[in-house]
């Protein structure tokens, strides 16, 4: 079979399609009709209606999943993928929910997480179909809800719905990633003890960052101070090559710092706009209990490999630990810090937790854990591994081993899953940030790998 070729004809297919989902701005809003919203149920009936139009066996589950189904057999292959998208944000060249192609690529929020290579997937299943293709298992594409926020969607599909005995999510990149990192997001609140203070400067407050999953690219520090603190934070910026902006109100100045986002697995590749704001609020004279937090928080979080926190740690099978602090909420007489931890297959949840409550104790804080996810752990020789890595390297023609990520996926939600695709290793990364998009080239090409993977392992 000559998937290359398959690929190649269906092209502009997997760009029409493509653009019918990604024109729905499926971003989590609350609703009493939708689980998670009605642009997020839009997407879910959307991929199922297109689906079903092409001849697929199709199911929606309770607004919160659905799957698209081919082939028939006891055992099931499944692929995982998701609808749900981060909101766009600000700064675009174009229109985040008008999907544009331009220079070969495709722009639009979600265009490379998830539901680029959630079609593509899709296109590959239904080349193998249209070719008259008779699989010995069933190929279940199971379309997710709510990856973006807490996994309740998935969670509830697999209440209700087989589990498959393995499968794949295209949301991550090639090769194979046989293991995912644990991922742990919690929260530390530290009193504020105010008193009188002569200082020249004076915090009211400090905010910045959303998403624990996110390197925050603005931050904002309310003080009361005279006008020369501007003057200072405009040369710090210049001196940086940071952007930000000085703004009044009342007796106060507002400084905003801008940094550089990226994806908390990857805190190294952003620019957290909340430890620039704290390196240069280190060089003001505060008042003493906010100088030692400011200094507290400075040290603790600017490395990113949880050196600060007392958790560095790394192994063979999956790399470093990772962390990224990506929130901060100070008012009066509180502050607190939000923080994602991605640590290694073989390290110690409960150690680790034993480590930031302790960092805690010292400071008078308290530790909120909000999210744990386990690390999975595929062995390399598994044989669903080992076919995957085979037509990874026949289709590219390169020699490939397994990696790890600190990323999240929905692999972690069965038995004996992987990442795999669709991005390459010279892929532009661009989710979560403006101007997302894909070129179209490498969908096609992981088009022919998911087709020809599907072959072999159910041929």
């Amino acid at each position: 079979m000559d998937f290359k070729l398959w690929s190649e004809m269906y092209e502009q297919e997997f760009i029409e399609k493509a653009k019918q989902l990604l024109a729905i701005p499926s971003v989590y809003e609350e609703s009493e009709e939708y689980p998670y919203g009605k642009p997020i149920n839009d997407a879910l009936q959307k991929m199922l209606e297109i689906a079903e139009q092409d001849g697929f066996a199709t199911k929606q589950v309770d607004g919160q999943a659905g799957h698209i189904e081919f082939g028939d057999g006891e055992e099931l292959i499944g692929i995982l993928g998701h609808l749900d998208v981060v909101p766009a944000g600000e700064g675009w060249s174009t229109e985040p929910f008008n999907p544009v192609v331009k220079d070969g690529n495709l722009y639009a929020r979600g265009a490379q997480d998830d539901k680029g290579p959630v079609m593509a997937a899709y296109i590959a299943m239904k080349m193998l179909k249209d070719k008259g293709f008779e699989p010995n298992k069933r190929i279940r594409l199971i379309l997710g809800t709510d990856e973006e926020r807490d996994w309740q969607g998935i969670t509830h599909y697999f209440k209700k719905e087989e589990m498959p005995g393995t499968g794949f999510t295209p949301d991550a990149s090639f090769p194979v990633i046989h293991a995912e990192k644990g991922l742990l997001d919690a929260y530390l609140t530290i009193p504020v003890h105010e008193g009188e203070s002569s200082a020249a400067v004076k915090i009211v407050s400090l905010t910045g960052g959303d998403r624990l999953n996110m390197v925050p690219e603005d931050a904002v520090v309310r003080v009361k101070a005279e006008e020369e603190v501007a003057d200072r934070f405009q040369r710090y910026l210049e001196d940086q090559t940071l952007e930000g902006k000085v703004e009044h109100g009342g007796d106060e100045i507002h400084l905003t710092l801008y940094g550089q986002a990226a994806h908390a697995s990857r805190p190294e590749t952003g620019n957290n706009a909340i430890i620039r704001l704290l390196a240069f609020l280190q060089t003001e004279e505060l008042p003493e209990i906010q100088r030692q937090l400011i200094d507290y928080l400075h040290s603790t979080f600017h490395a990113t490999n949880g050196e600060g926190l007392g958790v560095s740690q790394s192994d063979e099978a999956s790399g470093a630990l990772t962390s990224n602090l990506g929130s901060i909420q100070w008012e009066s007489q509180a502050c607190q810090v939000g923080f994602n931890l991605r640590y290694p297959v073989t390290g110690n949840y409960e150690q680790i937790v034993g480590k930031l409550e302790e960092a805690a104790r010292r400071h008078e804080g308290k530790l909120r854990i909000y999210d744990h996810l386990p690390a999975i752990h595929l062995e390399k020789d598994h044989p669903f591994v080992t076919t995957l890595l085979s037509v990874y390297n026949r289709v590219t023609g390169e020699e490939a081993s397994v990696q790890s990520i600190g990323g999240a996926t929905y692999a972690r939600t069965m038995e004996s899953a992987v990442a795999f695709g669709a991005m390459f290793h010279d892929s532009p990364d661009t989710a979560h940030q403006k101007d997302e998009h894909v070129r179209i080239a490498d969908m096609v090409r992981a088009m022919e790998i998911y087709a020809a993977s599907l072959y072999e392992l159910t041929k």
